[in-house]
């Protein structure tokens, strides 16, 4: 099934990506890139990545991706202040706040996620209904680390409360953090779109407690390096960037075969069956989440994947300076460039959408 649908996918487009793609696709030195997640589960709710990996996309620019886990936010940006990860995917929150108050030289160069992603979880029988009724619980995150932290901060000011007004605990991730839940060590949980979904799917009974409208429409989830490194290999940032356009326009067109690409690309994480139809609701369902978060599920094909709005980032340090997390606010043109956001679209978008209706 990989080999199917990565030929289908090269077959389809490899005579209509501009001679750039193709040129990548026979090189015989590949250029090894080491891709940080801030997770510590690779799961299948990272299409960006792992579905560009299975369809060879990564190939066709040239590169040699390892896409490995970096736990969290804080933990990835310090995988790429030090050299041991070159591009990584994490929360823009955390890393826009050491920007601002200490330079780190860490810019975003593709928004993957372009709407708000975190949100509040109780059990469904919580007397928790609001941010308002947060006083005196006990708070469950993934780490301390994490953008939840800031977003929880943010949430309680908002209300007229601090975070000494709830008992923050670190739970871990997956399953760790559905039990803490489950279980009353904590009475909310700070998750995101995509985990809500797969506490669902693993069979938790849970009620996610509504996002406010501003929450909604800015990123969460970014691409980034260092300025030093986007500077000395400009091919590999438009690489990245153009293969993860090319995942995206896959997967918006055909979810059921991006499951089925990322069963082949961590065959540990397939059904033994892969007629498994509970095995595929599940994976759906938690693709499905991802692809809202990358509003892939509204954009067409030919949309401008991977550009960025100096007015989002506006909008992100508002925030955090309302939640005391950036001390001075900076011109917001310092946390991004789009400088080769044009190279993003150097492809047949009608091919590989093809591409992907084609895949069973």
């Amino acid at each position: 099934m990989r080999n199917f649908i990565r030929h289908l996918a090269l077959a389809t487009t490899s005579a209509a990506l501009l001679g750039l793609s193709a040129a990548g696709a026979l090189a015989a030195d590949l250029k090894k890139v080491t891709y940080a997640i801030a997770t510590a589960d690779l799961n299948v709710g990272y299409p960006f990545a792992t579905l560009a990996k299975a369809l060879g996309y990564f190939e066709e620019e040239g590169l040699d991706v390892d896409i490995v886990p970096g736990q969290s936010s804080a933990a990835t940006a310090q995988l790429l202040l030090t050299g041991r990860a070159d591009v990584g995917v994490a929360q823009p929150d955390p890393v826009m706040i050491q920007r601002a108050n200490a330079k780190i030289p860490l810019i975003s160069f593709y928004p993957v996620s372009r709407r708000g992603t975190n949100v509040f979880v109780v059990l469904p029988n919580s007397k928790v209904k609001s941010v308002a009724d947060f006083k005196g619980t006990k708070v469950g995150v993934g780490d301390l680390g994490s953008g939840s932290v800031t977003y929880l901060r943010a949430r309680l000011m908002d209300e007229g409360m601090s975070m000494n007004d709830v008992q923050l605990v670190a739970t871990g991730y997956g399953t760790p953090g559905f039990e803490a839940l489950k279980s009353g060590v904590v009475d909310i949980s700070v998750s995101f779109t995509g985990g809500v979904a797969r506490m669902k799917v693993a069979g938790y009974d849970v009620r996610a407690i509504s996002q406010t409208e501003a929450e909604q429409n800015q990123y969460s989830y970014n691409l980034f390096a260092t300025e030093n490194y986007i500077k000395t290999n400009p091919d590999v940032i438009k690489g990245i960037g153009r293969a993860t356009a090319k995942a995206t326009v896959f997967l918006k067109n055909n979810p059921q075969a991006a499951v089925r690409a990322f069963w082949t690309y961590a065959p540990d994480r397939a059904p033994k069956d892969p007629n498994d139809a509970s095995a595929m609701e599940r994976d759906i369902t938690i693709l499905k989440g991802q692809i809202r978060d990358m509003a892939a599920d509204e954009m067409p094909d030919d949309f401008a994947w991977g550009s960025q709005d100096v007015a989002v980032y506006e909008k992100i340090q508002n925030y955090l300076v309302a939640a005391e997390q950036i001390k001075t606010p900076a011109d917001p043109s310092i946390f991004f460039t789009n400088e080769f956001a044009s190279s993003y679209l150097d492809f047949d978008h009608q091919a590989i959408a093809a591409a992907a209706k084609a895949a069973k």
